[in-house]
């Protein structure tokens, strides 16, 4: 390894240094914040093979450059959970170095142009990527869409004429506020995991074990299912929790307590008692 591969390797730490410091700022899981750097040296080894050869360094450069801005050139108390830090930095070190040991110094093009386990390894980046811009984006967003969400009424009606001719024969309940509920849950959803989003999350599960959520209503299950199932699913749950409910209360309250059960956040529920509150409107019309 020569002089100019290890300047090159300073070169490109010091993106790693504005990426990595910026997704500190973010509320991303730890586990995101170890693959970082591991998904940084693979994208750099795809895109300049010429400077592959213990490409690691840049992870082990960045941790030096980061320990270095926290303690001398910013305030030391920035860093709230030191150990935390430098266990995390350890682990991106070692992960680092056994992906270029068993991958990145074994292949000529690490491009996903040939073998399946090349394909393989490209797919879990852009998933990853795709999950940590996502994670990011819709946080920066939420408050937007969510505040302004109650105001579209032109969209929760037209969603609600879409949905209705599409799911009429699943949503019957002898309750119409359980099936008013379930439109507004559905239209909430939709709008907040659209269509496309929902199809890559379904690939992305495929590789975690455990309950996840699925279809159009967000159902926790550890197997996928449709955007049908789920519907059925939350419906069957309203009925059983509106059984078992105080009639004397008010259709407001009665919403409030079955939503519960599913969000555990009080905008989430207040934004779907308000596009159901829109679509009494609108069936009262």
């Amino acid at each position: 390894m020569n002089l100019f591969i290890v300047f090159m390797h300073f070169v490109f730490t010091l993106p790693l240094f504005f990426i990595t410091e910026y997704f500190n700022k973010k509320d991303i899981s730890i586990i995101q914040k170890i693959l970082i750097p591991v998904i940084y040296i693979i994208i750099v080894a795809g895109l300049f093979s010429e400077i592959k050869s213990n490409i690691y360094l840049i992870v082990v450069f960045e941790v030096i450059l980061h320990s270095f801005y926290t303690n001398n050139i910013v305030n030391k108390n920035i860093l709230l959970n030191k150990k935390e830090y430098y266990i995390n930095s350890i682990v991106s070190i070692v992960l680092s170095i056994f992906i270029y040991d068993y991958f990145i110094s074994k292949v000529d093009d690490i491009l996903p142009v040939a073998s399946e386990f090349r394909g393989l390894l490209w797919f879990l980046v852009i998933i990853f990527l795709y999950d940590l811009l996502k994670n990011n984006l819709v946080k920066v967003k939420s408050k937007n869409q969510n505040s302004s969400l109650d105001h579209q009424n032109e969209y929760v009606v037209m969603m609600y004429a879409k949905m209705k001719n599409k799911y009429y024969k699943l949503i019957k309940s002898k309750e119409k506020l359980i099936n008013r509920l379930t439109y507004a849950i559905m239209i909430y959803e939709n709008y907040r995991i659209p269509f496309i989003y929902r199809k890559i999350n379904n690939m992305k599960n495929r590789f975690i074990k455990g309950n996840k959520k699925y279809g159009i209503m967000q159902i926790e299950s550890e197997y996928e299912i449709d955007d049908e199932k789920s519907i059925r699913l939350t419906m069957n749950m309203l009925d059983k929790d509106y059984s078992k409910m105080d009639k004397k209360l008010s259709d407001e309250k009665t919403i409030i307590n079955l939503l519960k059960k599913k969000y555990g956040d009080e905008e989430s529920i207040n934004y779907v008692l308000s596009i159901y509150n829109r679509l009494l409107e609108f069936d009262n019309k």
